[in-house]
């Protein structure tokens, strides 16, 4: 099971040629920039959080193949991480099979990479545009989606970045993450009970969405129980996650992912800190997603954008860094973690996310944390994805979850 998993999730890799800038979109699915149906109406102040706007009926696909769901793509009321109103779009799912399982049909808002800075790289476009989308996280992480779906849940899979796609910015996508998931029980069509238990789950971008949506929840959503959530390749700290990026095969993600950071911080003035050339390089990743970014300028380290050496630790910059980061953020998960991480993670390091780990059991969280001595960052997309799909099954069920809190390594 784990060997086809593994070549589901590399499959995309096979088929999309290499990226060479924004894959055109298909007439028939406009991108969401280009599409009314994802505007975000002028009194969106009227709508309370997690308010349904607006629905359709959609197709969903796991790569070409339709997923044997009922979809539609829900528009709802959020904020962005200033406070202010916006709204965004889930795509809620729900099995056409009916549930066989004790209590209600569980809900699962399940988190995509969504990693990039345009409307293309979100779950609701990957969903619909499939292979003519373009590669991006969100196409490629479908049969997570599928898996999920295929145990009988109801998926809720939230473009928790928002309308202006900001990227790492964790107030935004948190609040899309507990809106969306709001958004998902009250939507009559699909017939999500209120009793519902409900889990997270998301792996590398998609962890730091869907952890720091917990930290949230207990004064965002304090109505809103959470029964479980699974994190894989968790981005603990953002600086820790962009120096392993610096120099490394992805370093061309770095300039793609200051784009998120200037759409939601501009009073901070980041342009100053970097070079003439380091902000051409911004510029020209305006539309990108991660698969787009990362061939764009392979092995591109922090330096090489700088005007200012170390701008990072600049104490406004790294001010905000931290703010968006899960180990120093306010707020500790009130709902049993289960964690799985290779350790050899080229991408995600592995020490400030067992660092948030310690903090949160430090605070009375149960963790489950697995860490894997093989595979690196991409292959534990697919090696561990099958505990957390038992982790939620267990936690659904009623069962007591295992606590590592006490073997967690330093």
């Amino acid at each position: 099971m784990r060997r086809l998993l593994l070549l589901a999730l590399l499959l995309p890799l096979l088929l999309v040629p290499a990226p060479g800038g924004a894959a055109a979109a298909p007439e028939a699915i406009p991108v969401p920039e280009e599409d009314p149906f994802y505007q975000v109406p002028v009194d969106v102040g009227d709508y309370r959080n997690g308010q349904v706007i607006s629905s359709r009926t959609v197709d969903a696909s796991m790569f070409e193949v339709p997923l044997t769901a009922r979809a539609w793509q829900v528009k709802y009321r959020t904020e962005n991480s200033k406070g202010r109103p916006s709204a965004t779009v889930t795509t809620v799912l729900v099995p056409r099979t009916a549930w066989d399982g004790p209590g209600a049909r569980p809900l699962v808002s399940y988190q995509t990479a969504e990693d990039g800075v345009a409307g293309r790289c979100a779950p609701s476009y990957a969903l619909r545009a499939g292979l003519d989308g373009g590669l991006t996280g969100s196409y490629s992480e479908t049969p997570l989606i599928a898996m999920a779906l295929a145990k009988g849940w109801a998926v809720s899979v939230p473009d928790y970045e928002g309308p202006r796609s900001e990227f790492l910015v964790a107030g935004t996508q948190a609040k899309g993450v507990l809106d969306g998931v709001r958004a998902a029980r009250r939507f009559g069509p699909a017939g999500i009970s209120s009793t519902a238990p409900i889990g997270l789950w998301g792996y590398s971008g998609g962890s730091l969405a869907s952890v720091t949506a917990a930290q949230l929840q207990p004064t965002y959503a304090p109505k809103l129980k959470l029964r479980a959530l699974a994190l894989g390749g968790l981005l603990g700290s953002i600086r820790s996650t962009i120096d392993a990026f610096s120099g490394s095969f992805a370093g061309g993600a770095i300039p793609m992912g200051i784009n998120g950071f200037l759409r939601a911080y501009p009073e901070l003035d980041l342009p100053q800190y970097l070079s003439a050339g380091g902000l051409a390089k911004v510029r020209e990743s305006t539309r990108d997603c991660i698969f787009d970014a990362v061939p764009r300028y392979p092995f591109l380290t922090l330096a090489g954008i700088e005007a200012v050496p170390d701008a990072l630790s600049r104490p406004p910059v790294a001010r905000m860094l931290n703010s968006n980061s899960p180990l120093h953020m306010a707020g500790i998960p009130r709902v049993p973690i289960y964690h799985y991480h290779a350790l050899l993670d080229e991408l995600a390091p592995i020490a400030p996310a067992r660092a948030t780990l310690r903090r949160f059991c430090a605070h009375g969280t149960v963790v489950q944390s697995v860490t894997k001595l093989v595979g690196e960052h991409l292959t534990e997309i697919a090696l561990g994805a099958p505990g957390a799909l038992a982790f939620l099954s267990n936690r659904f069920a009623g069962k007591q979850p295992v606590n590592t809190c006490s073997s967690i390594p330093r």
